[in-house]
């Protein structure tokens, strides 16, 4: 035990035994390691034969995996002596363990072992099932040279034990599960494929004879015959990988299908059979003819069929039961196109059971276990149905069939998608609940898809049943045709054909129903109908008459938690693509949100999307006094919460306002008292967000790219010029009363970016010089500083309308604040994203201005920055580096127009080329991973595309001593540059 290796039999037998006995975890280790290296001990050849010979079956167990460890590590070293008697002992163990009573794990693991061997020395057992069956017949290891070709297989076996046959049986089909594993074209498995060829017919002889066994004749008889057919779906799975080299192993294979599809009618064989015939099926249908296909569909016809078809239907979900199922389902899909063309009775009837599959007794998922196969396979042959359809131009009769079949599997299916009762749904486990929403899911495919075929009239089929079903007694019928109707809204999403249908579901009661039945219809029931407002936004923007009375039951609902989500989404979209329509109603917008916001109830996200509705509708009213008058009663909102969460603040924790906080301030996102402050001014700032988002010019406004009109000064003094004081005298408040939040920082980056894209003066159109400073303000102790680095780039694209020297004072300002930023981190990996996004900046601000590192007064910063990006290039995070590295090929790839910055720039880069062009090679060299080989090779392609001395650099860096690969000899540096350098 204490890990030395035994050096007699007896303390090897002993250490194995112990394997098996109680001990620690550490102990077990110990023993694992010290087998473990037996087994690959010179002495591990006779331990193994010495372990086979032991009265113990976990003993000769080891014994014979320790010599399948032997031959994997080994069989090179065997010569052919060593091998052949090998082979000898090794069938000679075989036929005895099934002789001195072993189980079956150790005659299993002798059968793995003879494979190996096989599979190392094809050409040496040529014969091996015929040799093996030889002496198992004779009970001994018989002489290879004693087996004939011209031997008589069949008559041989049947003077085998059942035993014996069925070991026989075991080894055939490990042989070419072993064999499929292995690449039979490379050298060191040359003739293997051909050797295995010549085995199939002794294999498929053993197989018919297994098959063909009298079920009454002995207990044994029924094993066998499952074995036979387990042995033929590893002979058919090699046959399919070998197809293209040999079609006479695949008609051989094919006599075994028709017992293989007798065998079903067996309960002691139907579950191997049917396996094996669903997989053919699925996996592999050309191995099947149309016979054995004829022979299925008959057998679907039989009173057999019928009975196990009518338990399955009826709610019996056992395995054996859904394999029937799936062997129907199976068969649908592997002839789904002959099915569709055909209008015979039989293939009605087939169709008419698969879709009976739909309406199983039980729960779907949860215990309808076919219902989900049974839904794939008409979304195959819906989907197949369609390219029929449109690959046949003429109009056929098989296309009226096969379509009012699936309007008849969708009539089954529509209600299955209703959700159980609370108390039902509660009861399930996590993968129930979520396996019966994706069924939901794949229902709404399958509608879609359905829709290809139908057009029209399937929304015309669930806007009906949607209106049949608007009565307490149909609540659940609603929620699923309503679920069913929405599926449909991309289908006809800008189509007006469907306007007629939808206008009779948004005129009828159900809007006021909704409004009123809130304590008797259940929450799912009104948030899947709520949702269709949604779902069929275009049409509220076509039939601006519904509009009213749609946003009317989005806001009575906001308070409802359940509801709110969606209905504040369906508000946002509505207002957005309906703005102009909406303008007049921007008082009664503000009127109905201050009612609800006053309650105190309405989730934060909910109150964020409302603002940006209500701000979107305020952009489109046309007189500016109005415009503004409504905005800062929007502001108002937001000016509130931000003192409340001042106020919040500056409470102790043990405060009644704070402890109270989450009864009177209600949101999903808020779960403890003490994050109350914080919550509260997020909720201000994403307020900011929202409305500044909802005031931008809507994106299909024409823009005029030759007339850009310069940038308008607002008269701070103006209203607008005041509301954008008040929005940044909020930010600074929040910021300062926050200042280690990174959520404020990012919210505020984000408001900020809202004005970016305008051309026009707006509310967060902040002017420039307002911007610069604020962001030049900021400090290397703030949270995310990096972001506010990101949110300057984002700001220099927004500069186009000033004037070039305004301009050149901004960026020369941002400029000197980013880089001294990046000077106070110790080391770039300190911040990675201040270094990434700084390198960003630099980037973008050359790329506009080639000159500007290059500034009297940027001189200083641009030595640092050079230098520090080139550390980045040679450090290991991979964000700044990919920054650095786009940098660089920038950089080396710059051209002004002025002959003077030229010349400038150009003696820059022949300054610093030596030192990029050494980071560029340690980086190849080694030193960066694979995966940030493409945006490195990318400087180094400019370098040698735009740069003369681009040779010299390179030829220097690989022969400089810090170039990482030492083994890289100076023959392959040089090869390497001549492929660089073409």
């Amino acid at each position: 035990m204490d890990g030395h290796l035994p050096s007699t039999i007896r303390e090897a037998e002993a250490l194995v035994l112990a394997l098996y006995e109680p001990a620690s975890p550490e102990t077990i280790a110990r023993i694992q390691e010290t087998l473990h290296r037996l087994q690959r001990a010179p002495s591990g050849w006779w331990i193994a034969r010495e372990l086979l010979n032991h009265a113990d079956d976990k003993v000769k167990f080891f014994g014979a995996l320790t010599l399948i460890i032997k031959l994997n590590t080994e069989s090179s070293s065997l010569s052919e002596n060593d091998a052949s008697e090998l082979l000898q002992n090794l069938v000679g163990w075989f036929v005895k363990s099934l002789d001195d009573g072993s189980g079956a794990m150790v005659v299993r693991k002798l059968s793995s072992a003879l494979v190996t061997f096989f599979l190392y020395f094809p050409s040496r057992w040529e014969w091996c099932i015929r040799h093996l069956c030889c002496s198992l017949s004779e009970g001994v290891s018989v002489p290879l040279e004693s087996i004939g070709r011209t031997l008589d297989l069949s008559s041989l076996l049947q003077t085998v034990h059942p035993r014996k046959l069925q070991a026989a049986l075991w080894f055939s089909a490990t042989l070419v599960d072993e064999a499929s594993k292995v690449e039979m074209n490379s050298a060191k498995h040359l003739g293997l494929h051909d050797t295995l060829m010549r085995n199939a017919s002794d294999a498929l002889a053993v197989m018919s004879h297994g098959l063909g066994r009298d079920p009454s004749a002995d207990t044994a008889s029924n094993g066998i015959r499952k074995d036979s057919i387990a042995c033929l779906q590893s002979w058919v799975w090699f046959s399919q990988r070998m197809s293209s080299h040999d079609d006479h192993l695949v008609n051989s294979l094919r006599s075994l299908v028709q017992p293989t599809i007798a065998a079903l009618g067996d309960e002691e064989l139907y579950e191997v059979a049917v396996e094996l015939l669903s997989d053919i099926m699925s996996n592999y249908s050309g191995f099947l003819t149309e016979d054995h296909y004829e022979s299925l569909f008959s057998l679907f016809e039989t009173q057999w069929s019928r009975e196990r078809y009518q338990r399955l239907v009826e709610g019996d979900f056992d395995f054996d039961s859904v394999q029937f199922g799936q062997l129907m389902i199976s068969l649908g899909d592997s002839k789904v196109q002959t099915l569709i063309y055909s209008v015979d009775d039989r293939s009605n009837r087939f169709l008419a059971r698969l879709r009976g599959l739909l309406s199983a007794q039980g729960y779907p998922v949860n215990e309808d276990k076919i219902f989900v196969p049974a839904l794939e396979f008409w979304s195959t042959y819906v989907e197949t149905l369609t390219d029929c359809i449109y690959s046949d131009s003429e109009s056929k009769a098989w296309v009226s069939s096969a379509t009012s079949h699936v309007l008849e599997a969708i009539s089954s299916i529509w209600r299955r998608v209703a959700y159980p009762p609370p108390n039902v749904l509660g009861s399930w486990d996590s993968t129930d609940r979520a396996g019966f929403g994706d069924a939901r899911k794949d229902v709404a495919d399958l509608l879609q898809s359905t829709f290809t075929v139908t057009g029209p009239p399937l929304i015309s089929t669930f806007a009906n049943l949607t209106l049949q079903s608007l009565s307490p007694e149909s609540w659940t019928d609603l929620e699923a045709a309503a679920f069913c109707l929405g599926s449909l809204a991309d289908c006809v999403a800008g189509d007006a054909r469907c306007d007629d249908t939808l206008r009779a579901v948004f005129l009828s009661p159900l809007f006021e129903l909704l409004q009123t039945s809130r304590e008797v219809m259940p929450g799912r029931a009104r948030q899947t109908c709520i949702s269709l407002i949604e779902r069929y936004s275009d049409y509220f923007e076509r039939e601006t008459q519904s509009l009213p009375a749609a946003l009317n039951l989005l806001f009575s609902v906001l308070n409802d938690p359940h509801l709110a989500g969606a209905a504040a989404r369906s508000i946002q979209r509505l207002c957005f693509s309906s703005r102009s329509i909406l303008a007049s109603e921007a008082r009664a917008f503000l009127s109905q949100y201050q009612a609800i916001a006053s309650q105190g109830q309405m989730d934060c996200l909910a109150s964020e999307r409302i603002m940006g509705a209500i701000s979107a509708v305020i952009q489109a009213v046309s007189e500016e006094s109005e415009r503004l008058c409504h905005l800062e009663v929007l502001l108002g909102f937001v000016e509130h919460d931000a003192r409340k969460a001042v106020h919040l603040l500056s409470l102790p924790e043990t405060s009644p306002e704070i402890q109270g906080g989450l009864d009177i301030h209600r949101c999903s996102t808020l779960t403890e008292p003490s994050e109350l402050p914080l919550h509260v001014a997020l909720k201000a700032l994403r307020g900011l967000i929202s409305t500044g988002k909802g005031l931008q010019a809507p994106g299909d406004l024409p823009v005029d790219l030759e007339n850009e009109k310069a940038y308008a000064f607002i008269d701070q003094g103006s209203r607008l010029g005041q509301i954008q004081s008040k929005i940044m005298s909020l930010i600074v408040e929040l910021q300062s009363s926050f200042p280690r939040s990174g959520e404020v920082a990012e919210c505020i980056c984000n408001i900020l970016k809202t004005g970016f894209s305008e051309s026009e003066p707006a509310p967060f159109v902040f002017p420039p010089q307002v911007v610069c400073d604020y962001l030049a303000q900021q400090t290397s102790h703030g949270p995310r500083i990096g972001l506010f680095v990101s949110t300057a780039c984002s700001f220099l694209s927004s500069l186009r309308s000033l004037k070039r020297d305004e301009v050149e004072t901004i960026r020369t300002k941002l400029l000197g604040w980013v880089i001294g930023l990046l000077q106070q981190l110790s080391e770039p990996e300190d911040d990675t994203e201040l270094a990434q996004n700084g390198i960003e900046f630099t980037n973008r601000m050359i790329t506009r201005e080639p000159m500007a590192l290059f500034r009297p007064e940027c001189l200083p910063l641009a030595e640092f920055f050079f230098i520090y990006s080139l550390r980045v290039l040679d450090g290991r995070e991979p964000l700044p580096k990919a920054a650095a590295a786009e940098f660089w090929a920038t950089f080396v790839s710059l051209k002004h127009a002025d002959r003077g910055a030229q010349d400038t720039i150009d003696h820059a880069i022949s300054q610093l080329g030596p030192l990029l062009a050494q980071s560029i090679v340690r980086n190849i060299g080694g030193n960066a991973s694979r995966s940030e080989l493409d945006r490195l090779s990318e400087p180094l392609k400019k370098m040698v595309s735009h740069q003369v001395k681009a040779r010299v650099w390179l030829e220097q860096a690989l022969f400089d001593p810090s170039f990482p690969g030492q083994q890289v000899s100076a023959d392959e540096k040089a090869v390497f540059l001549k492929k660089v350098i073409k």
